[in-house]
């Protein structure tokens, strides 16, 4: 039953799923699906605010008439206000269902593909204290993240889900720029070199932690990061060591970095028709995250990054580890360039790993025309990574590997990695 009565007599709706935004599912009795917020499946609840829309209606719980049985207490006093996190108040394995259930619904709805409900998903080894970069924002009351659907600030003391080293430099960084505080925040330094530097007029910060529990902060959009001297981490992932400048990307749940890669690794370097690829093209390549493994493996290629900063971080990485003459960079926005087919057509593994938006359509058309034997998608958003696989697919590509990480526990985002092959290239098309 969808529906039932509450207490008062109100009707109650049973809420039997989860939205990719985070929201609960249910169905009102006209049969529009309507997206309940901060209801979770197996909730009852009567509903408050009902918006109706043509085909769908949204909602917030007005009164929890019976609560799911995966319904815990969040451990953060700012749960529900901060638009930081929207499942803690969810156990874990259920949202850890949830994100499977989004990414296989994704797959087949947006991209035709028949993904196997079997789906696997890595599990983050602590659904808390797993974060290890973070970006606030500075606002009259104090610091902390945007509240959910809203500009406002929802001012923090403390985030459960930072690393224990960036729960330190962010405690320094309110006590600094509380108002009215009289601490100097360029000498509120704690152990292990953190060091938060607060320049006028600047209000967004990165908060930034490396493998050896250093955490680093910086302002984010401040006219001095092109002059300043840049902090920086390092994170040691593979065998590599990587130094990521404070503004720099950074794969967000450090105790997934060496699952990650070596997922990517190995979708990367998989034996083709008894060959593993030798030549590569990187788009989005960071800091070099995925790249120093690879050239470690003795794949040569070109690499491309549009962050003058993180291009930076990757030659310097690539440098120090002696494999700077087996990756070229190039440097510039991929969207921008008009070479990409050419560059496509000379490899026989395409790398991916693009922002959240997934790749634009005249980056999605080269790939489909140059058709390299091998393409591993490295994705952050269900929904973008389910349009370009249905691009890819009409292109003559097979689907060969889906496996999910749960990079960030507490909300309904999910990092997935397949790997695709063009149909006729000889490859083995085995799945893995």
């Amino acid at each position: 039953m969808g529906r039932t009565r509450g207490e008062g007599g109100a009707e109650a709706l049973c809420i039997t799923g989860v939205a990719s935004g985070g929201e609960g599912v249910g169905r009102l009795g006209d049969g529009r699906v309507v997206f309940v917020e901060g209801a979770i499946p197996g909730d009852r609840v009567e509903l408050a605010d009902l918006r109706l829309e043509k085909k769908r209606a949204r909602a917030r719980i007005g009164r929890l008439v019976e609560p799911s049985p995966d319904r815990v207490e969040p451990r953060c006093p700012s749960f529900g206000a901060c638009g930081g996190c929207a499942w803690q108040h969810m156990r874990y394995s259920a949202q850890l269902e949830a994100k499977r259930t989004i990414l296989r619904d994704a797959l087949r709805r947006i991209g035709g593909v028949d993904a196997d409900p079997g789906i696997d998903i890595v599990a983050s080894p602590d659904a808390y204290a797993y974060r290890a970069r973070a970006r606030l924002v500075e606002g009259d009351a104090g610091i902390g993240y945007r509240r959910r659907g809203s500009r406002e600030v929802e001012p923090i003391g403390t985030c459960p889900i930072l690393v224990p080293a960036a729960q330190e430099v962010l405690r320094d960084l309110v006590r600094s720029t509380k108002p009215g505080a009289q601490t100097d925040p360029s000498a509120a330094a704690g152990a292990g070199g953190k060091e938060v530097r607060r320049h006028r007029r600047v209000r967004e910060w990165i908060i930034s932690s490396g493998s050896s529990g250093r955490a680093i902060v910086a302002q984010a959009g401040s006219r001095r990061r092109r002059s300043a001297p840049r902090e920086s981490i390092v994170i040691e992932v593979l065998g590599e060591r990587l130094h990521a400048g404070s503004t720099s990307f950074i794969q967000g749940n450090a105790l997934l970095h060496e699952a990650l890669a070596e997922e990517v690794r190995l979708q990367c370097t998989r034996p083709a028709a008894g060959r593993a690829p030798e030549r590569f093209v990187e788009l989005y390549a960071g800091i070099g995250f995925f790249t120093l493994p690879l050239a470690r493996r003795n794949l040569a290629g070109r690499v491309m990054e549009g962050d003058r900063l993180a291009v930076s971080d990757l030659a310097r990485n690539l440098a120090a580890a002696g494999l700077d003459r087996r990756v070229e960079i190039a440097s510039g926005r991929v969207e921008k360039r008009r070479d990409l087919e050419k560059h496509f057509r000379a490899v026989d593994l395409l790398l991916v790993d693009p922002p959240r938006i997934g790749l634009e359509a005249r980056v999605r058309k080269a790939i489909a025309s140059a058709g390299p034997a091998r393409l591993v998608y490295v994705s952050c958003d269900p929904a973008t990574l389910a349009r370009d696989l249905r691009d890819f697919l009409a292109a003559g590509y097979s689907l060969e590997s889906v496996r999910a990480f749960d990079l960030f526990p507490q909300t309904p985002h999910v990092e997935t990695v397949v790997r695709l092959e063009r149909r006729g290239s000889g490859i083995d098309q085995s799945v893995a």
